[in-house]
């Protein structure tokens, strides 16, 4: 595990600086404070910050063959090298460490670029092969791994996190408004944007190849959602109990001790369960709560790691926990407002004071249709088959005209947001609940200029166009196929990466082995929701290996009580904040419609926490990064940038 960085110049610019490369890859320290390498030839320079997991010894990097023409950067694990390895050796290759580095290196020397297929893992691999003066870039199937990349003018760079890139001087920092938006509809920027015009993120299942001053992006892998038939549930659930087991002990090959983060939810439950039975030693367990019991799984934590036999660590959560928002906020580079980050920076720094691996549970929700929403979607289906009549009857009893749904938190607000959603087809009901602020909102929102440069393809418009694609799956599994391709990939997987290497820890996620992952998408939808019980199928599996109680508990998520925290502790905060005359976003945001989300939330009448913590991170954002270019590495304390 660590951080990779590189550059290819065009030939008219001459060979890699030193400096520049060196500068780059220090901005990565944190994820690989174990050692430093760099390699430069001419035009190319790979260069790599380590945390040493496998190999302690020996996997130093960059790493080359044996006549040293292939040469590689390497950030992530590849649980299956032993048995590369050994076929390779076989095979007639010589091996000078004992690192999975290196067998990427022979393997592609065996393979070609289609050597992608044989790994099992995740990663992101920078590889120059000097023979054909080509450089390689390939991001790991689910997008476990970050790769960012700038290219213009025949000069390529890469590198794990943005911050790297903006340390090299031709990198330009204009705002992307089209990105901008995005990130107000998702809190997150959906791949291949970033907030930066000029830097992109690689999508994962996918490979770079850059030769002769030109890149081309590939496809190697994509979610599948093809039902298999003619196999009982019986069948499915031993497919499954065998998939996560030899998933389990892969992820738990390493040279250093491997513990588990438990939030006591099915899917971190189900990994412990499988860990404490694989690993010969007692596994640590960490697990992070709230003093709002609305938010708080410490007592199924408990429970899980009570069943399970862990080593159980537990912290509680409080509101100071928002003084550490100016690590979180320039951890990802770029506006980012999924408030599970909180938690997760805490949880991470909580687990590295003893270890240097954990395991996750993330993407169980994706990959057997978890989230609430598929509960809602099956109703909503069920009453979509009405009769047209009685609906519009309903419709015209309750909706006022030209209804637009927001957060009112009065009983009726409720039905009214169902009527309507059930008024439109399934995937626009799912893009309504799924964005955080509503195109009429950012219309109300934006100043004039801000909508008058950002009228490219609108976040709407892009989801719907991906759900409606003519090779995505089609009814409910559309739905998945978005959670899993966008949501999973930018959102959750970005946030653990981000948090955790914050703090030099590797987040490991047996779940989303790609052999589960396919098996999970032959598996028919019927057996994930199954009589309005979420995850049917993993929970049938793992029914012997949990407590029913487990089983039984109804979803909290990895959430923060953001509708008390904005109407209480935070309210003067907020306010002051995002209305006073300093505030960097009131160049991009109307004041009055910003006071009226605050006032509107904090009367009780509307529920607009995200919104409202949304606006906070970018205005943070903004101060802690949009000013003129520093090359300074530390992170300013927010008391330094909020009079």
């Amino acid at each position: 595990m660590c951080g990779i960085v590189g550059i290819v110049n065009s030939h008219n610019k001459g060979p890699v600086e030193e400096g520049i490369l060196h500068s780059m890859n220090s901005s990565l320290k944190h994820r690989g404070p174990d050692e430093e390498g760099l390699w430069i030839h001419h035009q190319v320079g790979l260069a790599m910050r380590r945390l040493s997991i496998i190999d302690l010894e020996g996997g130093h990097q960059p790493i080359s063959n044996e006549e040293e023409n292939i040469w590689i950067v390497f950030n992530g694990e590849i649980y299956n090298f032993q048995t590369l390895r050994e076929e390779l050796l076989q095979k007639g290759h010589r091996f000078k460490t004992r690192s999975d580095t290196e067998v990427i290196v022979h393997l592609y020397e065996e393979e070609g670029e289609e050597f992608v297929h044989k790994l099992r893992g995740m990663f992101a691999i920078a590889l120059w092969d000097a023979r054909t003066q080509k450089l390689f870039l390939y991001r790991d199937r689910v997008g476990i791994k970050p790769l960012h990349y700038w290219f213009r003018d025949g000069s390529l760079l890469f590198a794990s996190e943005i911050k790297a890139l903006l340390q090299h001087p031709e990198v330009g920092r204009e705002l992307s408004l089209t990105a901008l938006s995005d990130y107000l509809s998702f809190l997150y920027i959906p791949t291949p944007k970033t907030i930066y015009q000029e830097i992109h993120k690689l999508p994962a299942g996918h490979y770079l190849v850059y030769s002769r001053g030109q890149i081309q992006i590939r496809p190697y892998w994509d979610f599948r959602y093809q039902e298999t038939t003619g196999i009982r549930e019986e069948e499915w659930i031993g497919k499954l109990n065998a998939a996560l087991e030899e998933a389990v002990r892969l992820h738990l090959v390493s040279d250093v001790p491997v513990g588990a983060f438990l939030s006591g939810g099915i899917d971190s439950s189900t990994v412990v369960a499988w860990a404490s039975r694989l690993s010969p030693d007692s596994i640590k367990t960490y697990s992070i709560g709230f003093e709002d019991d609305r938010f708080n799984e410490l007592p199924f934590a408990r429970e899980a790691a009570a069943h399970c036999g862990t080593d159980h660590h537990e912290k509680v959560v409080r509101v100071d926990a928002f003084d550490l928002l100016g690590k979180i906020i320039t951890g990802f580079d770029e506006p980012f407002a999924d408030p599970s980050a909180i938690p997760t920076f805490l949880v991470s720094e909580f687990a590295r004071r003893d270890l240097k691996v954990v395991l996750s549970g993330d993407g169980g929700d994706e990959l057997f249709a978890g989230y609430l929403w598929t509960r809602k979607e099956a109703f909503l289906e069920t009453f979509r088959r009405l009769p047209l009549s009685l609906r519009k009857a309903l419709e015209a009893a309750v909706l006022k005209r030209d209804y637009r749904p927001l957060r009112e938190t009065d009983p009726l607000s409720f039905i009214s947001r169902f009527l309507y959603d059930a008024g439109h087809p399934m995937t626009e009901s799912f893009a309504r609940r799924v964005m955080c602020f509503q195109p009429w909102m950012k219309k109300e929102l934006f100043e004039p200029w801000v909508l008058e440069h950002s009228r490219e393809r609108s976040s709407l418009e892009s989801l719907l166009s991906f759900l409606g694609q003519k090779n995505s799956p089609k009814g409910m599994d559309s739905l998945l196929y978005w959670d899993s391709k966008v949501y999973l990939a930018d959102d959750l997987l970005a946030k653990v990466d981000r948090m955790s290497m914050a703090h030099s820890l590797e987040v490991r996620v047996p779940l989303l082995d790609h052999k589960v992952v396919e098996l999970a998408g032959s598996i028919p939808f019927s057996l994930k929701l199954k009589d309005r019980t979420t995850k049917y199928i993993l929970k049938r599996a793992v029914r012997n290996l949990l407590p029913p109680s487990l089983l039984k508990q109804r979803k909290q998520g990895f959430g923060i009580p953001l509708r008390r925290w904005f109407r209480e502790e935070l309210f003067d905060f907020s306010k002051k904040l995002l209305l006073e005359q300093s505030s960097r976003s009131r160049r991009f945001f109307r004041p009055s419609y910003v006071r009226w989300l605050i006032d509107s939330h904090q009367s009780g009448k509307q529920d607009f926490g995200f919104q409202l913590y949304a606006l906070v991170i970018f205005e943070l954002w903004c101060r802690l990064t949009q000013g003129a270019r520093s090359n300074s590495l530390e992170v300013p304390a927010l008391k330094d940038v909020v009079g």
